[in-house]
């Protein structure tokens, strides 16, 4: 390879490479396209590493093998792929230049990335933690809703097939069968095209697709990635399939206990049989991936979860976390009948008492929520270099009522500061010490990501998010960020200044550069008690 960097494999390829095809080295296909060196070789292709000769850039070309490229059908179909991703423009789709035929060599040019497949992650690391398994779900969703309303549908949603860039962006590739959804499955023969592993259950039967058979398939793949092992499992391709058909996937918590409650209903539900009975659409289970994302990122303080060793099996280890939720339940209970005896004491003993004509007890109000005025604000960058902050003459724009104008980051080459900085933010000096009942945040919509820190203090200096406890977070942020706080105690959100703490830039912008822009801040609360 030209400079020594990993590369992608945009394709579905084997963990064992063939070899590569002797006289390609070197080869210019089309006059215009100079090889390299194999990526990887999957059943249909083989992926290079190349240089446009024209442009000057490098890219990824994918070749048909050559004991298929004379047979009509493989070749038509390895056509559609082209076709079919250029119909697609996404920060989300690996990205399709050019197609090639030379010589009998048929080839479609792609876009190159410094990535690695989810599957070599996975067959590295065996599971991914819940957090970052949302997040690749969030992007992939993304890539599958702009697909679907193109109409297509990919069809073999597979880990092979995602890629985790090293600059934190995820990408889906190879639409080599993917269809219209008016059109039924592509078969060869009689035999299914596809991985069975990942295939939804009216893909298996040759029944009519639609978006739907795509979500089961990705839920498929973050199954394996909260449990490290696929729902259903033979010896064979048929006996997976035909698990699939007539068996219930067991619950991700039973195989590992700290998957949380609300992320594991939600795969569960991507792998109900009947395409009816799961999510409708791509943004309706982002939606509620959303959802279980903030449950997952709960804005209440309190202690790590500790997870016992499992000795005993799936079942215990089960039984364990449900008691584990169970006995604050009951807790909680107690407390709150408790509270309500007292309430009822409480309320007869003031009755009685105004009844006997005795003066009425004082009861305390509760301050009135309006919007908190805000002094000024200061972009806080702990780890940057000169001038402290960022874009200093921009940060009145955060809230100055007008949406049409915003504070922003500068810009980054990756999402994660290429791990130079923790993260970047800016603080939100309050005109008197409030407690805080909301937080709203209005601005990119990119999939960034932060933490919100209610600090008592008037300046910023000696403040390090790394070491303090966010008082929220939220992540993969697509549209506003809405933060109701009043569920936590008021000492938690009482202070002089907000800290708006940014963790991750999400996909880049038109300029292929990372930042964030906050257009509009609004606080709302009421004057902390002394």
């Amino acid at each position: 390879m030209a400079d020594g960097r990993a590369r992608p494999n945009p394709t579905d390829v084997t963990r064992v490479e063939a070899a590569p095809v002797q006289g390609f080295v070197g080869l210019t296909l089309c006059g215009r396209y100079e090889l390299h060196g194999l990526i990887g070789s999957g059943g249909m292709a083989q992926v290079w590493d190349a240089t446009d000769l024209i442009l000057g850039r490098e890219v990824a070309v994918k070749i048909l093998h050559p004991h298929l490229s004379g047979d009509e059908t493989f070749v038509t179909r390895f056509r559609a792929e082209a076709v079919s991703a250029a119909r697609l423009s996404h920060p989300n789709i690996v990205g399709v230049y050019d197609t090639c035929s030379d010589n009998g060599n048929e080839a479609i040019v792609m876009e190159l990335l410094d990535a690695t497949t989810l599957r070599s992650y996975l067959d590295e690391h065996h599971i991914v933690d819940s957090d970052t398994t949302i997040r690749i779900g969030l992007r992939l969703l993304d890539a599958l809703e702009a697909a679907h309303r193109a109409g297509l549908v990919h069809r073999d949603v597979k880990p092979s097939n995602i890629l985790l860039c090293v600059d934190g962006r995820v990408k889906i590739a190879d639409f080599g069968i993917a269809k219209a959804e008016d059109q039924t499955e592509l078969t060869q023969d009689g035999a299914l095209v596809g991985t069975a592993t990942y295939l939804s259950p009216e893909q298996l039967l040759g029944n009519k697709i639609d978006g739907r058979a795509d979500l089961y398939s990705l839920g498929i793949v973050m199954y394996e990635c909260l449990t490290g092992r696929v729902p259903f499992q033979g010896d064979t391709g048929a006996a997976v399939a035909l698990a699939r058909l007539h068996s219930v996937p067991l619950d991700p918590r039973r195989v590992r206990s700290d998957v949380p409650p609300g992320l594991a209903a939600t795969v569960m539900r991507t792998l109900e049989r009947d395409p009816d009975d799961r999510f409708n659409s791509a943004a309706d289970l982002r939606a509620a991936l959303l959802n279980t994302s903030v449950e997952a990122q709960p804005v209440r303080s309190r202690p790590a979860v500790q997870i016992d060793p499992d000795p005993t099996g799936p079942g215990e280890s089960f039984a364990k976390s449900e008691r584990k939720w169970l006995y604050p339940a009951l807790f909680i209970l107690l407390v709150a009948t408790a509270l309500v005896i007292a309430g009822l004491l409480v309320r007869e003993t003031t009755l009685d008492d105004e009844s006997s004509g005795s003066a009425s007890s004082a009861t305390t109000s509760v301050p009135a929520s309006s919007e908190l005025a805000i002094a000024d604000a200061i972009p806080f960058d702990p780890q940057g270099k000169g001038e402290p902050g960022e874009n200093n003459q921009l940060k009145a724009k955060a809230f100055d009522r007008d949406p049409e104008t915003a504070w922003r980051t500068e810009g980054y080459d990756t999402a994660n500061f290429f791990g130079s900085k923790k993260g970047v933010g800016l603080g939100l000096v309050l005109e008197e010490r409030s407690l805080v009942d909301r937080v709203l945040i209005e601005g990119s919509t990119n999939g960034w990501s932060g933490s919100i820190y209610i600090i008592d203090a008037e300046d910023l200096d000696g403040v390090d998010p790394g070491t303090s406890k966010p008082t929220a977070t939220f992540q993969d942020v697509s549209g506003a960020v809405d933060l109701d706080l009043t569920q936590l105690d008021a000492s938690q959100r009482t202070g002089s200044s907000v800290l708006i703490w940014i963790t991750n830039l999400g996909s880049p912008q038109e300029d292929e550069r990372h930042r964030v822009e906050i257009a509009e801040i609004t606080l709302t609360g009421s004057a902390a008690a002394n």
